[in-house]
């Protein structure tokens, strides 16, 4: 069978025009053998050997063929040990076998002889129930002959004779008997070497050598070690014959024709750039070595290659993880529980946690799954192929949809988009409806706001921003536009923004906007206001625009710098007369608002003068006191821990509270209060600077560049 076919079932070939090995030379000079070796005078044994999958049995419909072709007089006789059960039913279906391979017109009175040495042969044989296809039409001679029994050498000399008046050659063909069970090998040998030496009767035996010696040695025949088994099959076997091991170039042939097909079938491209195969190539060489290994590679990936989307895995990867699957199946159900450590995912929580990330012991122990050190060997250069921080000075690519990627290992064992993962394609979709001009972003808005299983936004999250971060390429993201920015922008008050110690949702929206924004085209400061005013939280705007302005001004300075300060400024305004507002409603004003977000922009990317001109106005005019504006620079904090953990004060900013705070006040001279810090209220806020608010050392600064 070729390794095209779509449907492999590990079937033989059965004629020299599906040969694709070369070896039909040969099946030919073996049929050759056989014909120039045949006598009436006695039998010949001849053994095919290989390992399991070398292609035996294909070799011996081969041999067949060539015999019917150029010596069409030979009869052969299929004798299959697997039929039966035991001893005794074995030599009845060789008996059988042999009986029914004889010409129908011609055959009757050997099959009565045959019959006759069988009972002779094992004299239970009787009471044997006919067993197996060959027996069925013979019953009845082998009863006759179990009433008529005869001496060995009359029965024998009688079926010689009769053989030899046929003028009819048989072959008997007995392919897999290294499988059988002990007695039953030993019976069977014992039929081959002392009850069926019938002139003109010659037998064909294919057997894995190394495993059929192991059985020997097992027999209690009396061979305690290989060679000794080995001398035992040279009493047996007169002309070995070998099936060749797959050369190098026949096996790289064979996987590779078997890709091709089976991508083409597939209508999947192949990455040309990816050249891990070739990489890990000696390790598929020393474990594919069969012509069966490389065909149960390929049919596996028949299997399992469309189960998803080419975009949603790297196909290298699981080709080398099914190839893992086939030669190291202990090794390959252990990888699920190594997740972190595969994905580096341990070593980076150990770089934070300030552990020594040291993963040679845990590696040892995963390969240790491989107990042969030849095989280890080929196990470890295909999981340094997939895993890069299993090698210590691997710079392979970790990036989505590789196995090693975090995100996407389950993907491959589950071979779906597991229920807590979603589908790149999903995210892709919904990006390019939200960057069309005027589309509501629907798709998108979905992912960012429905949560049927705990993390989904914050994957959805992490793959948006995979897919725009500065400093990796688009990845062939749908280009940023501005109403892509508004669809995202209105979703960043939905986010959750439970405390964390590393990311919220709400955080990193933030960065995807800032991202985003990394990304756009030049485009108006009008439209780029317009569109992040789609979220009404003027706060969330501030550090959106903080995070791209710092990142932005930290590099080349694009052409989008001048519209981003732009924005900025604009906003800038709008937060001053946010914060006057605020401060005029004192200890009323809502708690849960930052204003401290507002001074600060302004602050580093606004006129922090003009606002203090402003405040200190409106200070004149009693509006406010220099107590409440100290307030809104009282920072508060989370402590990490509970699901939701109540805030607490936690410092006063000095220094930006100078930038806007006037030069005298009665507060700088009072002294520090005894406060609840869990008390975070405005009049609390107000109490705490007492004794901690100073008057301004130095004129105050404009704005950071």
């Amino acid at each position: 069978m070729t390794t095209s076919e779509q449907n492999w079932v590990d079937e033989p070939i059965h004629s020299k025009d599906k040969d694709t090995l070369q070896r039909g030379h040969l099946a030919k000079q073996a049929a050759l053998l056989m014909a120039n070796s045949h006598s009436w005078e006695a039998s010949v044994v001849f053994g095919l050997t290989g390992p399991w999958g070398s292609g035996k049995t294909s070799m011996v419909e081969l041999i067949i063929e060539e015999l019917g072709e150029t010596s069409p007089e030979w009869r052969v006789a299929r004798f299959t040990p697997w039929a039966t059960s035991d001893a005794a039913s074995l030599m009845a279906e060789f008996f059988a076998a042999l009986t029914a391979a004889l010409p129908e017109d011609k055959g009757d009175s050997v099959r009565r002889v045959l019959g006759a040495c069988a009972t002779v042969a094992a004299p239970w044989l009787s009471l044997v129930p006919v067993v197996g296809s060959a027996l069925q039409g013979n019953a009845e001679h082998l009863a006759d002959a179990a009433n008529r029994q005869k001496p060995w050498d009359e029965a024998f000399t009688e079926a010689s004779t009769l053989l030899r008046e046929l003028n009819t050659p048989v072959l008997v063909v007995a392919d897999d008997i290294d499988r059988l069970q002990a007695n039953e090998l030993v019976a069977l040998l014992k039929v081959v070497r002392l009850l069926g030496r019938f002139p003109g009767v010659h037998y064909l035996l294919a057997y894995d050598e190394q495993t059929l010696l192991e059985n020997l040695q097992d027999a209690g025949v009396g061979v305690a070690d290989a060679d000794r088994a080995r001398l035992f099959m040279e009493k047996i076997v007169q002309y070995p014959l070998t099936v060749p091991p797959l050369l190098t170039h026949q096996m790289r042939w064979r996987l590779e024709d078997g890709l091709n097909a089976l991508f083409e079938d597939l209508r999947r491209s192949w990455d040309e750039n990816d050249d891990r195969i070739s990489d890990v190539l000696q390790a598929f060489e020393s474990q594919l070595n069969t012509p069966r290994s490389i065909d149960r590679l390929l049919a596996q990936l028949r299997h399992y290659l469309p189960l998803q989307n080419e975009k949603e895995i790297n196909d290298v990867d699981l080709i080398l993880l099914t190839f893992l699957h086939l030669q190291f199946p202990d090794l390959y159900s252990a990888l699920p529980r190594w997740k972190t450590v595969l994905t580096g995912v341990q070593q980076e929580l150990d770089r934070i946690s300030g552990r020594r990330g040291d993963i040679q012991p845990q590696w040892d122990e995963l390969l240790g799954l491989v107990p042969d050190g030849d095989k280890r060997q080929d196990a470890r250069k295909v999981l340094e192929s997939l895993f890069p921080v299993l090698h210590p000075h691997s710079r392979g690519n970790r990036s989505a949809p590789r196995v090693c990627a975090p995100d996407y290992f389950n993907r491959y064992f589950a071979h779906t988009i597991p229920q807590a993962d979603i589908a790149d394609t999903e995210i892709h979709s919904a990006l390019e409806q939200a960057a069309a001009p005027g589309s509501d972003g629907q798709l998108l808005v979905a992912l960012l706001t429905e949560n049927p299983y705990p993390g989904r936004i914050d994957l959805v999250l992490k793959k948006l921003r995979t897919l725009y971060a500065p400093e990796v390429p688009a990845h062939g993201a749908p280009a940023v536009t501005v109403n892509l920015i508004r669809v995202v922008a209105s979703q960043l008050g939905t986010m959750g923004h439970n405390t964390r110690m590393f990311s919220s949702p709400r955080e990193q929206g933030r960065y995807l906007v800032a991202d985003l924004l990394e990304r756009l085209p030049p485009t108006s400061p009008e439209d780029l206001e317009e569109a992040l005013a789609a979220c009404p939280d003027w706060s969330e705007r501030a550090q959106v625009l903080r995070l791209a302005l710092s990142s932005k001004r930290a590099s080349a300075s694009p052409p989008s710098l001048e519209t981003l300060e732009a924005t900025a400024a604009a906003l800038g305004e709008e937060i001053g007369g946010r914060l006057l507002e605020h401060l005029g409603q004192h200890d009323e004003a809502e708690v849960g608002s930052s204003p401290f977000t507002g001074f600060m922009f302004i602050w580093l990317f606004g006129n922090p003068a003009a606002l203090r001109e402003r405040i200190l106005t409106r200070l004149s005019q009693g509006r406010f006191t220099v107590e409440d504006l100290a307030a809104r620079f009282v920072t508060t904090r989370h402590l990490v821990g509970p699901s939701n953990p109540a805030p607490e004060i936690g410092d006063f900013d000095q220094s930006l509270f100078a930038a806007y705070a006037p030069a005298q006040d009665l507060l700088y001279s009072r002294s520090p209060e005894d406060i609840d810090m869990s008390d975070t209220s405005w009049a609390n806020r107000r109490a705490y600077t007492r004794g901690r608010a100073h008057a301004p050392t130095k004129p105050p600064q404009t704005s950071v560049s």
